[in-house]
């Protein structure tokens, strides 16, 4: 939900469609028939008689109704037997006024049997009305008779109360009267229960619309546990593949896609949509419904070209059986023009909302509860287009509908009155924002909970408004509040978010880090505290996502003794029940009791944390809390800190939100050890990014004459400002982000024509906060391994991959730079690796070598934190990129390189890199297939390792996400644990890496620190004629930990 654009989607607020599935026991009577259209009067004189016991077969369509008359004297009960023979049938009990009293409709299918059973509570001639299930449906036979007229029991009477009072229940619901409805719904339940056990299929019917009911109060943990329910009653009345189990696995699907929780939503939906279409056939209106769930899945997980397929097939399933006006259709048409809105498509979102809105006022009344999402919508479309009084209307309408049906303490009503402080402050009625931004916030806080995106939402809001007034010290105060709610929030959602959930979270919160560093550098440049908070939310948030992925700590749990592995157990079910008390709010718990589970969760996991921290040195090392004072103290005292990042300007004062983020720019932050935070704004990002591409280029290629008037560029727009904040330190630890992740600082140029490896030793971060994780002492467990030379084997390759071996053959060392998968690459052999691998063995005689068929990922996997690790392999990266890539496909790398490049589609960044080992060609097997993939590194048993050497080219690129680093292989190794890993950055020959590498590990040998030695190295190569291009010395980079082995800094 975008700050400017605070609504609800129908497919959120309440059931966007419902069709009833009552399964129902026996009834019936004596009866007459008449056959007439829908609209016809219930008159005495239409009716024909039906003898008790004799079989009427008529047939009948969409648009027909059949109308029966049931005599009954006092206490008499009738069974009456509906069989479908074609067509689904709906059976309506009335009262000889055609009051109706109950409805039956317990098979969705076109051939199934509908029971229904009523009782006379004195002498009375009932009337029951055949009428197909959708108005639309073909002609077909159905044939009806009364199977038994009989005195009632007690079971028959609560059986048939039950079902009036579930009709009239549903009146209520559709009235918005919910309290009201639940009283008779649970009633319902009660008896059902109570009667033939709760077993029967009509309690999980009822189940359902008790749910709904709940659902539509906005209380979710209620409408959870009674759906948990259905779902288990239907399956054990009607197995699991079954229509109505199917619909009840659907209902708590959306249920879950309503609590943001996909991870659940998306496997029940899918399940649902297989049942529906196996049992009822692919076109049938059930169909329809599953595919509006999906559809608002996909929505919100901002996959809209899937959402608008899903609505379009739902829609044409929809038309064939329905009237344009039935509710089924409406809400199709509103959640198309919600997609729509979200794409900022706005004359399309208003046609179709309006068209909504329209058809649901002449169907259901001007104050029907079903209007409040199209008359929010429509404010928000108004709003966006800057029509502020209409925007208002809409709001004020909505409000005053949802107040009469919801109350206004409820999250939805809360919601309202936040999106008309959003138009106040459009208008630029700052005072009325702020007084309607209070009043929203304290409804948010008490009913939907501190830690509910609308309350951070509300938050901001407030912050904004006071912002544009030009009230710093409030807008601070509330930006503060903001981002601490917001910390809370990143840490549960990416506890227990799937992949996808968590790459789109942080997606979103990256405009609130934008909306953080805009108020410092525009708003407050001068104030310390605004500096502070700005380098602080750099710090905590920063390379989250590749943390939360990469699984780490389930390979930790793998490594812990049986005590502390059920603490970690412990710790992951408190931290997902937290998550969900925090994230879904109180329900109907009242605010103090809430706030004091929520304590009490907090306090839980905060001791377990504390716990299991004092028996494992590794899992400290992942969870110390990320503060100011702690990062700092931990920079040493020659260095500096140097946090880049890359944010969109924020401007409090623009009306809407399509205008309020200006281009990105790049902005550095300087940390020192005794001083206060220095930072600089370094200008527009794309002029930055510009001049790293065409410095990359040359760096990338010896012959190229203008490496260093490159390099001078782009140090004139990025550390030239550094060089002023830093002062006199000598090292320097750059976190950077964007496109600065991929070139080596070292090798840029000052005003003296000097490169920066002259002045400075530089270490890289992925942040600032991976400081805290180097205080904690790390044991090697085993003597050191180097993995070189793997045999990739041959491939038994269609045509055109038996092309490209025939080329590398005649180049031993050349490899595929680009291709549509892993599939399609061959990995040339690296025979020059071995003698990297003896040179190593010659300086550390304790190592390990693997090489040859002894190079494969089986023996990488089994590693035991060796104290170092040296792997000398092809690397590759897939890019996501396909247009990029395909211009490309089928070259050939240079000369004795190590780096392979592909294109694929994979969505977790963690799959998309990694290393080829033996038999990466010929794909042995599913334990060994060859390819450790950065996702697989990311949990090898590193911990305790103090350097990793990718001796691979291109190790240390990847694709690059601002605020994220870089996803690849650099961050995979350093969350298994690994204390230093050195990568590169382009492709250089054999010669080139056999030649810097052994001079490094020469340095490492003689007690210079894992920086330093990579350092002198390439001093070296640089004083040598031959080699004072960058493409020969500055192609590796370290990062991490810059000790030597031994841990000396």
């Amino acid at each position: 939900m975008a700050l400017f654009n605070c609504r609800a989607a129908l497919k959120r607020s309440c059931p966007a469609w419902w069709i009833a599935i009552a399964v129902l026991t026996a009834f019936s009577g004596a009866l007459s028939a008449t056959q007439r259209p829908a609209s016809a009067d219930r008159t005495a004189n239409q009716f024909l008689p039906l003898e008790i016991g004799t079989a009427v077969e008529l047939k009948i369509g969409g648009g027909q109704q059949h109308v029966y008359q049931l005599a009954l004297r006092a206490d008499q009960f009738a069974s009456v037997t509906v069989e479908q023979r074609g067509i689904d049938v709906v059976v309506e009990l009335s009262s000889p006024t055609g009051t109706s009293i109950a409805e039956f409709d317990s098979e969705s299918r076109e051939w199934g049997q509908e029971r229904v059973g009523v009782v006379a509570g004195a002498p009375v001639m009932y009337q029951l009305t055949i009428k197909p299930k959708y108005p639309k449906a073909l002609a077909g036979l159905y044939g009806i008779q009364v199977a038994e007229v009989r005195t009632a029991t007690e079971a028959d009477r609560s059986l048939y109360e039950a079902h009036t009072l579930n009709t009239e229940a549903t009146r209520l619901e559709s009235s918005g009267k919910y309290d009201e409805a639940r009283g008779l719904a649970s009633r319902a339940l009660e008896l059902v229960e109570a009667t033939p056990g709760p077993g029967d299929a009509y309690a999980g019917y009822l189940l359902m619309r008790l749910a709904e009911i709940e659902r539509s109060k906005g209380d979710y943990p209620s409408a959870e546990q009674l759906l948990q329910r259905a779902v288990s009653v239907n399956e054990t009345a009607l197995g699991r593949q079954d229509p109505q189990t199917a619909y009840s696995v659907m209902r708590l699907g959306a249920l879950y896609n309503a609590m943001d929780d996909h991870g659940k939503s998306e496997p029940l939906l899918q399940e649902a949509l297989a049942i529906t279409e196996q049992t009822l056939g692919p076109e049938h209106p059930r169909v329809s419904n599953c595919l509006m769930a999906l559809a608002a899945l996909h929505h919100d997980r901002e996959d809209f070209g899937r959402a608008v397929l899903e609505l379009q097939r739902a829609m044409a399933i929809a038309e064939k059986t329905f009237e344009p006006n039935d509710f089924g259709i409406l809400a199709i048409v509103h959640n198309l023009g919600d997609v729509y809105l979200d794409l900022h498509d706005y004359d399309r979102a208003e046609t179709l909302t309006e068209r909504a809105l329209r058809a649901l006022e002449d169907r259901y009344g001007a104050e029907n509860p079903r209007l409040t999402n199209s008359l929010q919508n429509l404010g928000v479309i108004a709003h966006e287009k800057k029509q502020y009084e209409r925007a208002l209307e809409f709001l004020r309408r909505a409000q005053l509908i949802r107040e009469k049906t919801a109350g206004s303490r409820h999250p939805q009503s809360g919601e309202l009155v936040l999106t008309m402080g959003d138009v106040y402050r459009s208008m630029g009625d700052y005072r009325k924002a702020l007084e309607t931004y209070e009043q929203s916030l304290e409804v948010l806080e008490s009913t939907a909970g501190p830690y509910h995106k609308l309350t951070l939402l509300n938050l901001l809001s407030i912050a904004t408004a006071y912002s544009a007034q030009g009230d710093l010290r409030r807008a601070l105060e509330y930006e503060t509040r903001a981002d601490l709610v917001l910390e809370k929030d990143v840490d549960l959602n990416l506890q227990v978010g799937s992949e996808r959930e968590k790459l789109v979270y942080i997606t979103s919160a990256s405009k609130q880090t934008d909306r953080t560093l805009s108020l410092h550098a525009l708003m407050a440049p001068a104030d310390r505290a605004a500096t502070e908070l700005a380098a602080l939310v750099l710090l905590q948030r920063k390379g989250r996502l590749l943390d939360a992925m990469s699984g780490n700590l389930a390979a930790l749990r793998r490594r812990l003794n049986p005590e502390d592995r059920m603490l970690l157990d412990q710790l992951g079910t408190t931290t997902s029940q937290l998550a969900k008390l925090a994230l879904n709010g109180p329900g109907k718990t009242l605010p103090d009791a809430y706030r004091a589970e929520l304590a009490r969760m907090e306090e839980q996991r905060e001791k377990l944390e504390t716990d299991i921290s004092a028996r494992n040195a590794e899992f400290r090392g992942h969870s110390q809390p990320v503060t100011l004072a702690s990062v700092r103290a931990a920079v040493p005292s020659d260095a500096a800190l140097v946090e880049f990042a890359v944010y969109r300007p924020f401007d409090p004062k623009a009306e809407i939100e399509t205008e309020a983020y200006g281009p990105p720019r790049y902005i550095v932050y300087v940390l020192r050890q005794q001083e206060l935070v220095r930072w600089r704004d370094l200008g527009n990002a794309q002029e930055i990014d510009d001049a790293v591409m065409a410095l990359r280029q040359a760096l990338r290629d010896p012959r190229r004459r203008d490496v260093q008037q490159r390099a001078r560029a782009v140090d004139d727009k990025t550390m030239r400002p550094v060089r002023a904040l830093v002062g006199d330190a000598t090292r320097l630890l750059i976190s950077p982000d964007g496109a600065l992740n991929l070139i080596p600082f070292e090798a840029l140029v000052d005003e003296q024509g000097h490169y920066s490896v002259e002045r400075y030793s530089i270490d890289y971060l992925t942040s600032g906060r991976d400081l805290l994780r180097m205080q904690v002492a790390r044991a090697s467990r085993s003597r050191p391994v180097v993995i070189a030379d793997p045999v990739f084997g041959e491939p038994a390759a269609p045509r055109d991959v038996q092309k490209l071996t025939l080329a590398s053959a005649r180049s031993e060392r050349r490899s595929v730079t680009s291709a549509e998968d892993l599939a399609s690459v061959y990995f040339a052999p690296l025979a020059g690796t071995a003698e990297e691998a003896r040179a190593i063995k010659s300086l550390f005689p304790d190592a390990t070598v693997l090489t040859r068929d002894q190079a494969t990922k089986s023996a990488l996997s089994q590693v035991d934190a060796p104290r170092m690790l040296h792997i000398a392999t092809h690397g590759f990266f897939l890019e996501d990129r396909a247009g990029d890539t395909a211009a490309r496909k089928g070259t050939i790398a240079g000369g004795g390189t190590r780096s392979i490049d592909a294109s694929v589609r994979i969505e977790n960044p963690l799959l998309r890199s990694g290393l080829a080992l033996s038999g990466a060609n010929s794909n042995k097997g599913p334990d060994d297939d060859g390819i450790l993939t950065a996702m697989e590194a990311s949990g090898l048993n590193l911990w305790g390792t103090k350097l990793v050497t990718l001796s691979a080219c291109d190790t240390g690129v990847g694709e690059v996400k601002n605020g994220e680093g870089v996803y690849g292989l650099r961050r995979a190794f350093l969350l298994a644990g690994a204390e230093t890993l050195v990568m590169s950055l382009w492709s250089v020959s054999d010669y080139v890496t056999r030649e810097i590498m052994t001079a490094y590990y020469g340095g490492l040998k003689d007690g210079l620190g894992r920086g330093d030695a990579l350092r002198q190295a390439q001093l070296a190569m640089l004083a040598r004629p031959n080699r004072r291009h960058p493409f020969y010395w500055a192609s590796f980079i370290q990062a991490g930990d810059w000790a030597n082995l031994d841990g000396q800094r």
